[in-house]
């Protein structure tokens, strides 16, 4: 059966929600997942998909009434960390909550909430005569329960969608592992940074946009394994690495090791059975030879993780197994 006659038979009450238009990214994301479901003779971007599409992030919102209430442009977090393979709405907190101050709008579109990590979508509408550009960046101050978290770093960034509207995107690392199932979470977004401002506190906002939310982490920890290791590895240009523990969820994976010797330069991939190869998003190193490699957007539950050295694009040795990551 066609999907285009899936989605024509199915009957949906639409006198409760907005007609939402979906940014470049949201197209490009359902198109990945439609096109995925249709033979290859049939495998081109073309009206009908465009339809299906648009039918398909439509019914997603029919079941999350939240979604309803974010502004036209509502960017996918999914689309910004990691475009093609996942499907991250089974760990999603859908938000949808508006912030107006005297710079602007700010609505709160989606969080996930990832071990240590805390991902947010947000949507930042201009009023008129205020200065933002993609060179700007809102990081929300964190509350969880009341109590201001520890921040250890973390990535944003600013997508201009049209004049005077942006997609904000937040990933932010905290000091240790968020606990609990269910939390208060509360957001305050009360600094710019600007390319001009001296790290690390920005600019700070007359009138700053606060949110108090709950979140679940529930289906992250449902799937998140953590593996303590110890093991020695060494690597085909010499060097060696002790591969200490492995976590890995839904969403991220993070390898902690030890390597008093190993080149700040060094290029460490993962690889997965099927031969993906996964690169580290960031990589910190301490003066006793310990560190942390943060792959973003990459999850290895219930599979096996290998390790490869790279050189730009080339892989430049073989694959060493590392370990199964099994539940």
């Amino acid at each position: 059966m066609s999907i285009y006659k899936d989605f024509n038979e199915i009957e949906v009450d639409l006198t409760e929600c907005k007609d939402m238009p979906l940014t470049k990214n949201e197209l490009q994301t359902i198109r990945n997942r439609v096109l995925k479901q249709l033979p290859k003779k049939r495998r081109n971007i073309g009206r009908s998909v465009t339809a299906a599409a648009i039918l398909a992030i439509t019914l997603i919102a029919f079941n999350h009434q939240s979604i309803a209430n974010m502004p036209l442009i509502a960017g996918l977090l999914e689309s910004w960390n990691h475009p093609n393979e996942v499907d991250w709405a089974p760990y999603k907190n859908p938000i949808g909550q508006t912030m107006s101050t005297e710079f602007g709008d700010l609505t709160l579109n989606e969080i996930i909430v990832d071990y240590d990590k805390i991902l947010i979508s947000s949507t930042l509408e201009l009023a008129k005569g205020s200065t933002f550009s993609y060179r700007h960046q809102l990081t929300p101050t964190i509350a969880i329960n009341g109590q201001t978290v520890e921040v250890k770093g973390g990535d944003a960034q600013s997508i201009e969608q049209n004049n005077g509207m942006y997609l904000v995107y937040n990933e932010v690392k905290l000091a240790n592992p968020i606990e609990g199932e269910i939390m208060a979470i509360q957001l305050s977004y009360d600094r710019i940074f600007t390319p001009s401002g001296e790290p690390p506190f920005g600019e700070s906002v007359a009138e700053p946009w606060n949110f108090e939310v709950t979140a679940s982490q529930l289906a992250v920890q449902q799937q998140t394994i953590i593996k303590e290791l110890g093991q020695y590895v060494e690597l085909p240009d010499g060097q060696s690495i002790i591969i200490d523990r492995i976590l890995t969820t839904p969403i991220s994976t993070t390898v902690y090791f030890s390597a008093s010797t190993l080149d700040e330069d060094s290029r460490i991939a993962l690889v997965n059975e099927e031969g993906t190869v996964y690169t580290w998003q960031s990589k910190t190193t301490e003066d006793d030879g310990t560190g942390v490699m943060t792959f973003s957007g990459t999850s290895f539950v219930n599979q096996s993780i290998y390790l490869e050295l790279y050189d730009y694009d080339q892989i430049i040795s073989e694959r060493i197994f590392i370990t199964d990551m099994q539940q």
